[in-house]
């Protein structure tokens, strides 16, 4: 039941996402019938259950219909989505093919370099996991890569951080955690990111200080859903720590 409901969240977000991102990358405007084209060969979604998405968001002004067409919405803000590169996708696929029961995600922390003012001298690969599933996917990936694997919980994590060091961690990812599949590879959503690096110690070392600034640079770039980001600062117990940002940054 918890694979479904994960399974569900997880086509929920990226057929809406999907539907903003599309139109946003067409100024000059898409027509109806070529976007419910494409969302029904990438998600098989259902003609009727597409346009209902697309009427609702009209109505929130997310987008707007002209002339037949599909156009962004006045303040459009594009979605942010990771695009992983070529070995990151090969890792994945492996720890998938050696584990093809276990929910992960994964991604890489150059993503999140334009959000930040300071830029970190060390990389690192981010790997979510369920926590019970934690031991054995970080002994999975010392047989698919030559990086150095530790799991987000180890005491000497921070001591192991240094410049020019390639580090796989292994984090906890919570059920219904918010990812998106892209080019066949589970990543996180903006989201979960924003959470994440007040929870996660590889993520704290590596933002450090600059929590307040990542928040107001990804608001500011992006279309951040509120309703996700406190939903899984609930699962994460940060709820209030998010909202003390949120405020803060609002100012």
């Amino acid at each position: 039941m918890e694979f479904l409901t994960n399974l569900f969240y997880l086509c929920a977000m990226t057929l809406t996402e999907r539907i903003i991102s599309t139109v946003g990358t067409h100024p000059e405007g898409v027509a109806a019938t070529e976007l419910v084209a494409l969302l029904r060969e990438e998600f098989h979604s259902p003609e009727g259950s597409s346009l209902t998405i697309v009427s609702r968001l009209v109505r929130e002004g997310r987008i707007k219909k002209e002339d037949g067409l599909l156009l962004p919405g006045s303040g459009f803000k594009p979605a942010f989505h990771i695009v992983p590169d070529e070995k990151t996708s090969k890792l994945f696929k492996e720890l998938k093919a050696a584990l093809p029961f276990s929910q992960t995600s994964i991604w890489h922390t150059d993503a999140i370099l334009p959000l930040m003012h300071d830029i970190p001298n060390f990389r690192l690969t981010i790997v979510g996991a369920e926590r019970l599933a934690a031991g054995s996917v970080a002994d999975a990936l010392e047989n698919l890569t030559d990086s150095l694997i530790l799991q987000d919980s180890e005491r000497s994590l921070l001591s192991r951080v240094a410049p020019g060091r390639e580090l796989v961690v292994v984090t906890p990812q919570v059920s219904q955690a918010p990812v998106e599949v892209s080019g066949g590879v589970s990543v996180p959503t903006l989201e979960k990111i924003l959470v994440d690096i007040l929870c996660d110690n590889a993520l704290h070392a590596l933002t450090g200080s600059e929590a307040y600034a990542i928040y107001a640079a990804a608001f500011s770039r992006y279309a951040v859903s509120r309703k996700t980001l406190l939903r899984y600062a609930g699962r994460r117990n940060r709820t209030e720590e998010v909202n003390a940002i949120l405020k803060e940054t609002e100012k």
